[in-house]
């Protein structure tokens, strides 16, 4: 009996696991076609919901696909033109002593990228985990990556700054 329940644990796992192969094998296709229409090169990406994101490091672009209506609806941003990356953790409201009944996670409702642009005006903001869509255990996971895509996108940010430095730099 514990053989049959293990032995179903694992085929349910490897199912799963396909599943998951085939849809970033999709999204995966969807991005390198639309990478190859607007002639950029993917170094990174991540499939989220229903977008897809890639990053092209040469050209400085992340690439945000939605797909909507079976669609992929791509919008382009240009890191030359952002001037901070963060992550946020949204929460629900903590009432006085719930703290004591529950863990600080449980009133976790979302994990965002946000991208602040230098005119003030822009901002873009990528959900990572989103309570009432992503299972809760791959918050760590999604959030990890939500962590990393910001430490990514924001050396390339201090690469702009540097760059910008070095050519006033050159003009004196």
């Amino acid at each position: 009996m514990i053989v049959f329940a293990k032995q179903t644990i694992c085929t349910q796992i490897s199912i799963i696991m396909k599943h998951k192969i085939k849809f970033d094998r999709f999204n995966y296709a969807q991005l390198r076609n639309l990478g190859s229409k607007f002639n950029l090169s993917f170094s990174s990406y991540i499939a989220l919901g229903n977008k897809i994101i890639g990053l092209d490091v040469l050209k400085r672009k992340v690439l945000i696909a939605e797909k909507i209506d079976g669609l992929f609806r791509p919008y382009f941003i240009e890191l030359n033109k952002v001037s901070v990356i963060t992550v946020q953790k949204i929460y629900n409201s903590i009432k006085a002593g719930d703290l004591k009944k529950k863990k600080i996670g449980e009133f976790l409702q979302s994990i965002r990228l946000q991208l602040e642009f230098e005119n003030g005006e822009n901002t873009i903001v990528l959900p990572f985990y989103e309570r009432t869509i992503d299972d809760i255990h791959n918050l760590q996971w999604l959030e990890s990556k939500a962590r990393n895509w910001q430490m990514m996108l924001s050396k390339m940010l201090r690469g702009k700054i540097a760059g910008s430095s070095t050519k006033k730099d050159n003009l004196n």
